[in-house]
């Protein structure tokens, strides 16, 4: 595939959507506007890479040149894994860990010396609070600008940034129902890369569309053509919308790359951070892979149901083409009555603030309590490939005292066919989670 070509068709396609989206009647405006009842961030004014960020008097700079917001994030995990023999044999025994999932400073907003302002973000992890002496670390997560294209025909990302692609991977990761993304959305999609990225909005922001080409040789130190290049493109659309609880979100996605040094390989961990891999192909050769995906989600008051799939044909003569796979289904109640609010602009779920927060003092409100459900499957076996495959069923609860503090209990029960055996395991994981 010419990579040239396919991203301008893409590229191009957006831009003509994005002049069509102009020609709108007034009338359609009217009645859209209708039915909005949520308040929406203005475009120019929002960082759509950066996790959300407590407006605070202390952690907010704005001068006539630029704003800068001061993020920070940190979380904290203990994983139990129980396993049978059969389990054991295929990834060796897990023994229970502490970890500090995250400890983010994220640096965000905007530069005001620009007709349009230009909106940045850096972001930068730390493991050294529980990493060995000498493998102590700070990892750049993302580096980006993001430059608009005239008033309302979108922008250009440029720089490390999330795909834009999977809709848990786009989702802000301190948001999600569960402790961990699905098994498949990480052995299928690559979270972050280094490259460049169209966005818009259009139809008063009932749909959104991306298109994007990757390549982050610069991190890796191999040449751009044997590092591997990768095109993203994903449209989404609210086909019906009444407010932040009222509403059926659909999506549609696509990621093609080309194999790195002339191989592929596809692995994933059951969902905790702190286990090895259960699906794994190990590195074998290949051309290229596409990847096509369809998500959907619906909110109505406090209830939120979302469900995902993913298909990966791979190019590979050598293992007769396989195809690998995962989907998942979900839903969340809030007891409490809140629920996430949704982002129209990169259209995802997003920031979720309880409706009174936990004291420790009488008169206290409850903050706000989730009971969560997902059933996960993610399938590495086709053809030559024999990767395993992965099923979990996950329950959860959630309880945000407050905007800043967020504990999680899952509980998940899982299964592995793989190496001829048939493994079973249980997980218990806890976090406490602390975002500014």
């Amino acid at each position: 595939m010419n990579f040239c070509k396919f991203f301008c068709w893409g590229l191009g396609t957006c831009l003509s959507l994005s002049a069509f989206s102009q020609k709108k009647t007034s009338e359609v405006d009217s009645l859209l506007n209708t039915l909005n009842d949520t308040a929406t961030v203005r475009q120019s004014e929002m960082v759509t890479q950066a996790p959300p960020v407590m407006d605070k008097k202390w952690n907010k700079i704005r001068t006539k040149a630029f704003t800068l917001n001061i993020g920070f994030c940190m979380l904290v995990d203990h994983n139990i894994l129980v396993q049978d023999g059969d389990n054991i044999a295929q990834v060796g025994e897990v023994a229970s860990a502490t970890e500090f999932r995250a400890d983010r400073l994220i640096l965000s907003g905007s530069l005001l010396f620009f007709k349009r302002p230009w909106r940045y973000m850096f972001s930068a992890n730390y493991n050294g609070l529980d990493a060995p002496q000498g493998k102590k670390t700070v990892d750049m997560i993302d580096w980006n600008l993001e430059i608009p294209i005239g008033a309302k025909e979108g922008w250009l990302t440029i720089g490390k940034q999330k795909e834009g692609v999977g809709l848990e991977y786009i989702m802000p990761g301190t948001q999600g129902q569960f402790m961990e993304r699905s098994t498949g959305e990480p052995m299928l999609v690559k979270q972050r890369n280094v490259g460049i990225r169209y966005s818009n909005s259009i139809l008063n922001q009932r749909m959104t569309y991306t298109a994007g080409f990757f390549n982050n040789y610069w991190e890796t130190g191999r040449s751009f053509s044997d590092n591997g290049s990768q095109v993203t493109a994903r449209i989404s659309a609210l086909p019906h919308y009444v407010s932040d609880r009222d509403l059926v979100h659909l999506g549609v996605a696509y990621r093609y790359t080309t194999a790195t040094e002339g191989s592929l390989t596809y692995k994933a961990k059951p969902e905790a951070n702190t286990a090895p891999s259960f699906v794994s192909t190990g590195s074998f050769a290949a051309d290229h892979a596409g990847t096509l995906m369809f998500e959907g989600l619906a909110m109505k008051e406090s209830v939120m149901v979302m469900a995902e799939y993913m298909s990966t044909s791979v190019r590979s003569e050598a293992l007769g083409h396989p195809n690998l796979w995962y989907w998942q289904v979900g839903a969340g109640w809030f007891v409490t009555g809140e629920n996430r609010r949704y982002n129209r602009i990169t259209g995802n779920p997003g920031k979720l603030v309880p409706s009174s927060n936990f004291k420790f003092r009488k008169g206290s409100g409850p903050g706000a309590i989730e009971l969560a459900t997902r059933i996960t499957q993610t399938n590495g076996t086709d053809a030559g490939i024999t990767g395993g495959k992965f099923t979990r069923f996950t329950v959860g609860v959630n309880w945000f005292t407050n905007a800043h503090f967020r504990y999680t209990l899952n509980y998940g029960y899982g299964q592995l066919v793989r190496d001829g055996l048939t493994g079973y395991s249980s997980f218990w994981q806890f976090r406490i989670q602390f975002e500014l």
